[in-house]
């Protein structure tokens, strides 16, 4: 891990350079989750190996409310992926997916990131609009969010808050 880790550091020192208006900060891992936890707006984009990515990842899905809340997205010089940001939450869980109760609100707002990428800003921003709105109402949500709701059922919500 030693010899990967100072390779991503240095890539990343080097990178720095040729972005001076950038700040530029270095922090360990379990520091990073320590702090993300107590002061999380001080964060703005980290940029990490795969599995520090995770640990943050599921830090970040605690603090969000769940892990079927959290988006993500894998942005590279020509390719990009869009996905619910932490891994444990739907993923594997068979009897979730059987009763159709996996929260749909980490796919939809990941695939409002990828509207964004996509460059149309107006329709990531209606997306998401949607769900938050149907969140925030409360009558539609899965188990995870105190509801009872399908998957559908949030979906369906989201599509009838669409302005």
């Amino acid at each position: 891990m030693k010899l990967a880790d100072g390779l991503f550091l240095e890539s990343c020192q080097e990178v720095t350079t040729k972005y001076p208006s950038i700040k530029y900060n270095e922090i360990i891992g379990d520091n990073c989750c320590m702090k993300l936890v107590s002061k999380p707006e001080q964060f703005d984009v980290m940029v990490t190996p795969n599995l520090y990515g995770n640990l943050v990842a599921n830090t970040a899905a605690g603090i969000a409310g769940g892990t079927g809340v959290l988006p993500g997205g894998n942005v590279g010089a020509e390719h990009a992926v869009f996905e619910q940001g932490d891994s444990a939450g739907n993923v594997g869980k068979d009897k979730i997916m059987e009763q159709k109760k996996a929260n749909p609100v980490a796919l939809l707002f990941s695939s409002a990131l990828m509207l964004r990428h996509l460059q149309f800003p107006s329709f990531a921003d209606r997306l998401e609009s949607a769900v938050k709105s149907v969140i925030l109402e409360g009558k539609s949500r899965t188990k995870d969010l105190g509801g009872d709701s399908t998957t559908q059922e949030v979906v369906d919500a989201a599509i009838a808050n669409l302005d």
